[in-house]
C-alpha cells in the first residue's frame, strides 16, 4: 500500500533531510554556495550524458531522451547563471569594504 514497504524510501529521505541539515549549517559560506553550484551543474550534465546514452542504446526515444535532457540542460544553465551572479555580488560585496 502507497509504497511504504520498501525501505527505499526510508534511506533516500534521510539522506535529503541530512543533506539538507548539513547545508543549512553551512550554507552562509560563499565557497559552499560556488562548490554547491557546481557540483549541481555538473550532475546535470552527467544525466545529460546518460540520456543521451541510453537514446543511442535503444533504451529510451529519442523523443524522451532530448525532453529530458533539455531539463537538465536548463536546470545546469540556471545554476551556472546563479553561480555567476553570485561571485559578481561577492566581488562587488569586497569592491565596496
Amino acid at each position: 500500500m502507497l509504497g511504504l514497504h520498501d525501505i527505499q524510501y526510508l534511506y533516500e529521505f534521510l539522506f535529503w533531510l541530512i543533506t539538507f541539515l548539513i547545508l543549512r549549517l553551512v550554507w552562509h559560506l560563499p565557497k559552499v554556495r560556488l562548490a554547491y553550484g557546481y557540483f549541481v551543474a555538473t550532475l546535470n550534465v552527467f544525466a545529460i550524458a546518460m540520456y543521451t546514452l541510453s537514446a543511442m542504446k535503444g533504451q529510451m526515444s529519442n523523443l524522451d531522451a532530448f525532453a529530458f535532457g533539455f531539463l537538465h540542460a536548463m536546470v545546469a544553465v540556471v545554476m551556472l547563471t546563479l553561480i555567476h551572479k553570485e561571485v559578481a555580488i561577492e566581488q562587488k560585496k569586497q569592491q565596496e569594504h
